[in-house]
């Protein structure tokens, strides 16, 4: 058995069929047979968009970016035509159908077959080239050698054992401190229904909240919220972007419930998320 003949043929027959599917999904973005959301869709509150819904509507909301992706993909098919092109064109190929792949699998796209088996068919044409890829990409010399470079560069080259686990470490403990300061999520935290009216109360970070009176996003009440032990106020801004005391009143918190009261009123909430 040759298996220099079969290995032709098929890296032969991948190349071709690789080339000719993508094909199909550019054209599908530019004459709008992917990503168009049904008009249903854009009356749906976002909570309620499954994983596929939500990532057609986010990938079509803007025009040209559908477009973007096409031309790539119809470049990527050009170069997998010709055996000259295959390697420059097999890489591009993989930028994007890796991302389709881990997309179709992470919102749950009815697409995971295909995009699986076009993967691993790609994967095969490069790896069929890891040698001269190898080669490239470790073995060949950096653009500028030793010897390129001035020498107090060459000296102080060290520095970067030093300046690189900083980087990683430092931005780590930055993000870990900033994320305690402004994001941290208290016990008020998530998303409140009013058991009388349906209003929705948002608790969010900062201290911040909104009101959704209706399901309509115009009909809104934004403002910060601070609490003690046994009160919670809630500040809204007016018109004159003065803030006045929205809501005031004792609480009562469990996990599930929540419990207002006012001078007035008993506001009952129940956890929605």
């Amino acid at each position: 058995m040759n298996w220099q003949k079969i290995h032709l043929y098929l890296h032969t027959f991948c190349r071709y069929f690789l080339a000719t599917i993508i094909i199909l999904y550019a054209y599908g973005k530019i004459l709008k047979t992917q990503f168009v959301s049904q008009p249903s869709v854009y009356d749906m509150p976002i909570g309620s968009l499954d994983g596929f819904r939500l990532t057609w509507y986010y990938y079509g909301y803007c025009n040209w970016y559908p477009i973007v992706i096409a031309i790539t993909q119809i470049i990527s098919s050009l170069l997998l035509f010709f055996r000259k092109t295959t390697r420059i064109g097999i890489i591009l190929f993989l930028t994007f159908m890796v991302n389709i792949l881990l997309t179709d699998f992470a919102y749950d796209i009815n697409a995971k077959e295909i995009a699986t088996i076009l993967t691993l068919m790609a994967l095969f044409v490069f790896f069929s080239d890891y040698k001269v890829f190898l080669k490239y990409f470790l073995e060949e010399p950096p653009l500028f050698q030793n010897s390129d470079r001035p020498k107090w560069m060459n000296k102080i080259s060290v520095v970067k054992f030093v300046y690189i686990p900083a980087v990683f470490i430092g931005f780590f403990i930055m993000f870990s401190i900033m994320k305690t300061k402004y994001m941290s999520q208290d016990d008020f935290y998530g998303t409140w229904e009013n058991l009388q009216t349906k209003e929705r109360l948002h608790f969010e970070i900062m201290n911040n909240f909104q009101i959704n009176k209706t399901d309509r996003l115009k009909n809104t009440v934004n403002g910060e919220y601070s609490f003690t032990k046994d009160s919670l106020t809630l500040k809204s801004n007016d018109k004159q972007n003065k803030t006045k005391d929205y809501l005031k009143g004792k609480y009562t918190l469990h996990k599930a419930s929540l419990v207002i009261t006012t001078k007035t009123d008993n506001l009952k909430f129940i956890r929605i998320r």
